[in-house]
């Protein structure tokens, strides 16, 4: 029997892993191999799943929302894959939440019902090259984060060390160096947007020609648990290491009729310090006609014009907020 590869993409909020996702989509696309996408994200909303959607038509694809892919919705992943693999592709994309553990996803693949049926490609992990060398003692707080950054290192076959162009020669060699005290096999490539040679991932991924079994070729997986607390009783009495205790997020809705101010709202989330980790959604822009996908990562913020036409909201991951006093500040500072 066949087995069908996954290639599972890791990296911490804000790295590039979903502009990744997509040039690996487009090429895969372009070699004839069909690709299937499980897609993981903190909130209750989507943002990531609609940017794929939209630039690739006709994605198999699977959403995890509202929790982490290794803990609270740990017990969703079997059932996902399952379904992605009913449609018959010849690769399945994990993209995972960035405070997952890849191990945990690597474990759930070796459950009965997959074991005879997918086989691990590759993983791969992003590093914003600006940022990571500062992990550490942001969150020194918070050991089961600082574990889970590491072990997205530990594992990966290829680490991308993306935005290089934002620093300098010395950051990158110690972020280098940084990458080979953890791991000394990893093929390593210095990218921006995530452009670098894909042949290292796609290599030996071919047609399966297998049969489908179902023709649904989309699917958003209602969330059943809320946060970590509430873990699925199967594997309650397991010590799974969580991947993240104090890192939330908080959806703001926002009226169609209140267009923002893109200098007022990168003003606000950079005030914001370390707190205020990755932001994304779509935005009433002043000056802009239609709606505007806004992401924030690493104290850059960055639009583009879409043709989304659902409710505008903005989702912000962050470290130890205070969603009331977020939200007063928000009032505040962004539509004032």
């Amino acid at each position: 029997m066949k087995k069908t590869p996954v290639i599972i993409i890791s990296g911490f909020l804000g790295s590039g892993k979903t502009t990744l996702l997509l040039k690996l989509l487009h090429t895969l696309q372009a070699s004839r191999i069909k690709p299937a996408i499980l897609m993981n994200e903190l909130g209750k909303a989507d943002v990531d799943g609609r940017i794929i959607t939209e630039a690739v038509q006709e994605l198999p694809l699977e959403k995890l929302f509202d929790g982490c892919i290794c803990c609270s919705k740990k017990s969703e992943i079997a059932g996902s894959i399952l379904n992605l693999l009913a449609l018959a592709p010849d690769v399945i994309l994990v993209e995972l939440t960035g405070v997952a553990n890849p191990e945990e996803v690597i474990d759930t693949m070796s459950e009965p019902e997959l074991l005879h049926k997918i086989t691990l490609h590759k993983i791969i992990t992003v590093l914003d090259a600006e940022h990571v060398l500062e992990y550490s003692s942001i969150f020194s707080s918070d050991r089961e984060l600082v574990h889970t950054l590491r072990r997205q290192l530990d594992i990966a076959d290829i680490v991308l060390v993306n935005k290089q162009d934002l620093v300098s020669h010395t950051q990158l060699s110690k972020v280098e160096r940084l990458i080979r005290k953890h791991n000394e096999q990893a093929v390593i490539f210095h990218t921006i947007y995530g452009q670098f040679q894909q042949e290292a991932v796609i290599e030996g991924l071919v047609p399966l020609q297998l049969q489908a079994s179902a023709s649904t070729a989309f699917k958003v997986v209602s969330p059943q648990h809320h946060g970590h607390a509430n873990r699925d009783p199967i594997h309650s009495e397991r010590q799974i290491q969580t991947s993240f205790s104090r890192i939330q997020t908080i959806m703001i809705p926002i009226s169609k009729q209140s267009p923002i101010s893109l200098q007022k709202l990168s003003r606000w989330l950079k005030s914001k310090g370390q707190q205020v980790l990755r932001a994304k959604g779509y935005v009433p822009l002043e000056h802009f006609p239609i709606p505007s996908l806004v992401q924030f990562a690493g104290r850059h913020i960055r639009q583009e014009q879409t043709s989304y036409q659902g409710d505008y909201y903005l989702v912000i991951i962050g470290f130890e907020m205070d969603e009331n006093s977020l939200l007063a500040e928000w009032q505040a500072n962004v539509l004032h």
